[in-house]
């Protein structure tokens, strides 16, 4: 490994460290919980946004000079400092073509902009779309889509190499490779942000439950949408208008629902009061309520719109005569990490009230949370997650799968219980659905026979 990056990787590991101990000696003990909270979701953005500088910088190294004149694509000089963007090369820029100078301009700006990306979450939340969180966001995801085609390309010469393909490398600094790499992030962008405009798809899903007290109950599932920089109320307005299109018995949310406080996207929500049901709409928080440090707002929003918040608790569905269904609901795991007054997960609460005769539907935003209920001593008879997006756009479904102990569908865990995991209605501040799909699950409760 070469030093500058040696050194740059004992910057990070010295960093995590200090940050651990950071936490737990001094942002563990605040009493303020929203002080408590703002901190930790610095810490979180300042990690994703060293890893973003790297990739940007990487990007840039490799690729700012496939198209400069006599280089066939390799702009990493050796004799030259380590440094992402060298000076003199942009003040030089007339001696490359004007496409050269084009594509140098081009990258320079997503990188610039991809590193601003996460500024949005301050500055550019507002009831409708940022035009140029927009940008941002998709030139964020343009660096991810660069950085995983070149991972890509390097390890299929590096295996190649064991296959004595003796001058296989040549091709890895090629033009033509450099050039590929590059279309394919244009492709996979463009495809991902067109797909963002379709309407979510509905999911049909049956699932017989046993002891159900009434021949057929109907859910209308949504979860993730991410009101914020890039998701404005209109998109929310389509959802609504979808749900109701269902006509369904029970309308959840399963989390996620805003990127921002009540006192920037208080308007955008204004049509969860539209959604009809009969059995009411009920919602969870998600991992990013609790970053917004504003959940007890939000709690009291939602509820002046007729949303009832499962907050460790249930309620009871009556079905024919005295017997009912139980839906019950807790507060996401993220919630342990920010101990917000009053917000903890507490399966206990949510589930023990709930008779273990009858059916019992459960709510938890993150797969991790299912997990730890279909483990426990309680009964559950169909349990509704979200969060994983299915990783919203490839390469980041790898993750996804791999870090979560569900990851999207329908899963059956014992005789008579059944998992869903929804890929999210919508999106998080990406604009990009890749090889994933938006969705709205319609799930159908039918007697087991």
């Amino acid at each position: 490994m070469a030093t500058p990056w040696k050194k740059i990787l004992a910057v990070l590991c010295t960093t995590a460290i200090l940050l651990y101990i950071f936490n737990q000696w001094i942002v563990s003990e605040l009493s303020d919980d929203i002080l408590r909270a703002r901190i930790l979701r610095f810490e979180t953005t300042c990690f994703i946004l060293s890893f973003v500088a790297i990739m940007g910088t990487i990007n840039w190294i490799y690729l700012a000079g496939t198209f400069d004149q006599g280089r066939n694509g390799n702009v990493k000089d050796k004799s030259r400092p380590f440094f992402p963007v060298h000076i003199d090369e942009i003040l030089k820029c007339r001696q490359n073509s004007v496409k050269a100078t084009l594509w140098r301009g081009f990258l320079l700006c997503t990188i610039v902009l991809s590193l601003s990306a996460y500024t949005s979450f301050s500055l550019l939340i507002s009831p409708n779309v940022s035009v140029l969180a927009l940008a941002m966001f998709l030139s964020l995801a343009f660096g991810i889509q660069l950085f995983f085609a070149q991972v890509v390309v390097y390890i299929v010469t590096f295996a190649m190499r064991f296959c004595r393909f003796s001058s296989i490398h040549k091709y890895r600094r090629s033009r033509l490779t450099r050039t590929i790499v590059i279309l394919y992030a244009f492709c996979a962008v463009s495809t991902g942000f067109y797909n963002t405009f379709k309407a979510p798809e509905i999911k049909e899903v049956t699932v017989p439950i046993k002891d159900l007290p009434m021949s057929e109950m109907t859910i209308t599932f949504i979860s993730d949408i991410h009101l914020g920089p890039t998701v404005g109320k209109a998109q929310l307005e389509r959802v609504v208008n979808l749900i109701n299109y269902l006509r369904s018995d029970v309308v959840i949310i399963g989390g996620d629902l805003v990127d921002g406080r009540v006192a920037d996207l208080h308007e955008a929500v204004e049509s969860l009061d539209w959604i009809r049901s009969k059995h009411g709409v009920y919602f969870v928080t998600g991992n990013h309520e609790y970053y917004t440090a504003d959940v007890q707002n939000w709690f009291k929003r939602l509820e002046s719109l007729g949303v009832i918040i499962l907050h460790n608790s249930n309620v009871k569905l009556h079905g024919a005569g005295t017997d009912s269904v139980c839906l019950a609901g807790t507060d996401d795991l993220i919630s342990n990490q920010y101990r917000l007054s009053g917000h903890k997960l507490d399966l206990d609460s949510a589930l023990k009230s709930c008779d273990q005769d009858k059916p019992v539907i459960f709510v938890a935003h993150q797969p991790a949370v299912a997990k730890l209920a279909i483990d426990s001593k309680y009964r559950t008879d169909l349990i509704v997650s979200g969060h994983t997006h299915g990783g919203q756009m490839f390469p980041l479904s790898i993750g996804a799968y791999l870090f979560n102990p569900f990851y999207a569908g329908l899963y059956q865990f014992s005789n008579n219980g059944h998992l869903y995991v929804s890929m999210g209605t919508l999106y998080w501040a990406i604009p990009c659905r890749f090889g994933t799909t938006m969705e709205i699950a319609h799930i159908t409760l039918v007697p087991l026979e």
